[in-house]
């Protein structure tokens, strides 16, 4: 995104002098953080920043979902029915039954 920002604006913005001032908006821009003190100019860079501020929330819910959200697979437990275990469970966590949860990295 930083070098779309960078070739887009170089010419046409001086907010942009150089790579690293496109770096600067981009973070600040991906964090929705936002300083304000550089903007895009005209209707395509403010499309580049309405796209990089929609990536910079999408990843922060994405990395709260993969923190607080245990990893789990669907796997019928054959005694009591329990569909959710634990990705490396090797008995169910309700009855104890011997679990034979398929994986993709068994040889």
């Amino acid at each position: 995104m930083t070098g779309l920002v960078y070739e887009t604006q170089k010419f046409r913005n001086d907010d942009i002098r150089n790579y690293a001032d496109a770096l600067y908006f981009t973070v600040t821009a991906l964090t929705t953080t936002g300083f304000g003190d550089i903007t895009l100019k005209g209707t395509f860079g403010r499309l580049i920043t309405v796209v990089i501020m929609i990536f910079g929330v999408t990843l922060f819910f994405n990395l709260a979902r993969a923190l607080l959200s245990p990893h789990k697979v669907r796997f019928p437990c054959p005694t009591c029915g329990l569909q959710r275990h634990d990705a490396d469970a090797v008995h169910c966590k309700a009855c104890g039954t011997v679990l034979n949860i398929p994986d993709e990295g068994a040889i």
